[in-house]
């Protein structure tokens, strides 16, 4: 059997287990299995968490998706759309939506949910292409919270080419992965609930391979890494400069004003906003941001956001619509004293660069913000059973946090944690513990440790059963 052959059977077999357990849990739970942060959610509750999901992940990056087209007037693809939980709230923005699922029985509930929305059309995928769709076919494509329920990353790369594929030139396709890389994670089996990790190494091949712009990476390292790529023309000639390179502004990513940055932690970014740069031809993986000698890959190539677009100096406040944002997070290990910053493209142009004080981080004590349960994230904490999985939300993290430098106590007992990761869009990490057998039941003191610093101690009340 050749390679081609094994490659169809291999798919053809995680097709089957995909469209089995999902139509499973579909049938068991599926408003659970689809958003386990609630157990038994009516149908008004599940429904508003959708809205919000959209409202975080759609709407704030709209004019980006979109390019600043109505959206009324675009066709939006969504890859995983379970029994609809975003889809409805995406019909009210997009014109069509063309939702897709790898359950059977996920997509008869969610027609069974949609029947008021004209503008959506349902269909059950194979779970590694979209065959039903043609080429060039919708204007954005989304997907949030699927990918990391793939077992394979052929999978999850097979589903990003052909989505790639169905998207029109010129739209945006914003998509959700796992990249996680630590030691536990990998060494986890993967199926069709705990899937594959597909880290940035992995997203930049897949943009460089279909030579889409790569406009924003956020969330790498985490289970959260948030992608946004644009669909080029094909084999258009690409000038990445059209007027002098230079660097406008410059400032820590989460404090504009702030001119130094530390070279490790959560606030170990800097943005750049650089003119003459054509914004249709640079992005994530052509440009390059040079520190003395050190050259770093920037997350985000694009239009500038955020607090940056209200402190640029007057004198380039005229330049706005031709200014470019340019965010990148310090690699580990990198030196500290003051650098010399620039940017540079692949034809060979650079611009000045800017000083900049690199710093060493003060130690930063952690602290505990939240104490849940994993099943409900709720407070009630139980001995044994779902709720006997303990979340918390962390304060003081960083990115070097694993399950091989945390640990809990609760007591007398220490307690590895089962996952360490940040929460995209947060200065919070989480991390989750299962109760060990035999806890003792009443109040409890907890700590956490990362290294050789401690946590103050938080007070929890573990209940007996479950």
């Amino acid at each position: 059997m050749g390679d081609l052959e094994n490659k169809a059977r291999e798919f053809a077999d995680w097709s089957h287990e995909m469209k089995r357990d999902w139509d499973e849990r579909a049938r068991h739970d599926a408003k659970w299995f689809i958003y386990p942060r609630g157990f038994q959610l009516s149908e008004r509750s599940f429904d508003a968490t959708g809205a919000r999901e959209v409202e975080r992940l759609v709407r704030e990056d709209l004019e980006l998706l979109t390019g600043g087209r109505d959206p009324r007037n675009l066709r939006l693809l969504e890859l995983g759309c379970g029994i609809g939980r975003m889809t409805g709230h995406l019909a009210r923005i997009f014109g069509e939506v063309h939702a897709t699922d790898v359950s059977g029985e996920m997509i008869r509930q969610a027609r069974e949910r949609l029947t008021n929305f004209p503008n959506i059309h349902l269909y059950e995928t194979s779970g590694y292409d979209f065959a039903e769709l043609p080429d060039e076919f919708v204007d954005v494509a989304f997907s949030a919270f699927v990918f990391q329920h793939v077992p394979s990353p052929e999978i999850i790369s097979s589903n990003l080419h052909d989505a790639y594929r169905v998207l029109r030139t010129g739209g945006a396709f914003k998509f959700q992965t796992n990249s996680l890389t630590t030691f536990d994670f990998e060494e986890m089996e993967k199926d069709t609930w705990m899937g594959a990790s597909f880290p940035e190494p992995l997203i930049r091949a897949f943009a460089a391979s279909t030579d889409a712009q790569l406009i924003a990476i956020d969330g790498a390292g985490s289970q959260y890494c948030w992608t946004i790529i644009r669909k080029r023309t094909p084999g258009a000639p690409r000038r990445y400069v059209e007027s002098p390179l230079r660097i406008a502004f410059f400032g820590r990513t989460d404090a504009p004003m702030e001119k130094r940055a530390p070279v490790a932690g959560a606030h170990a970014s800097l943005t750049l906003v650089a003119a003459g740069l054509r914004r249709d031809a640079v992005d994530c993986n052509s440009l390059v941001v040079d520190i003395s000698g050190l050259e770093v890959a920037p997350c985000y190539v694009g239009p500038v956001r955020g607090a940056f677009a209200s402190l640029l100096p007057a004198e380039v406040v005229g330049l706005f619509a031709r200014l470019t944002r340019i965010d990148f997070h310090l690699p580990a290990g990198s030196p500290t004293g003051a650098a010399d910053v620039s940017v540079r493209v692949p034809s060979g142009e650079m611009s000045a660069p800017v000083r900049v004080e690199f710093v060493s981080p003060p130690p930063v004590i952690p602290h505990i913000a939240r104490i849940m349960n994993g099943s409900s994230e709720t407070a009630e904490i139980r001995s044994l059973g779902p709720k006997s999985l303990v979340r918390l939300h962390v304060e003081g993290l960083d990115e070097s946090a694993d399950a091989g430098n945390i640990r809990v106590q609760i007591g007398e007992r220490i307690v590895k944690p089962c996952y360490v990761g940040a929460i995209t869009g947060h200065s919070l990490y989480r991390v989750d513990l299962q109760l060990p057998p035999g806890i003792r039941t009443g109040l409890a003191d907890l700590r956490l440790y990362f290294g050789n610093l401690a946590s103050p101690v938080e007070r929890i009340e573990v209940r007996a059963g479950e």
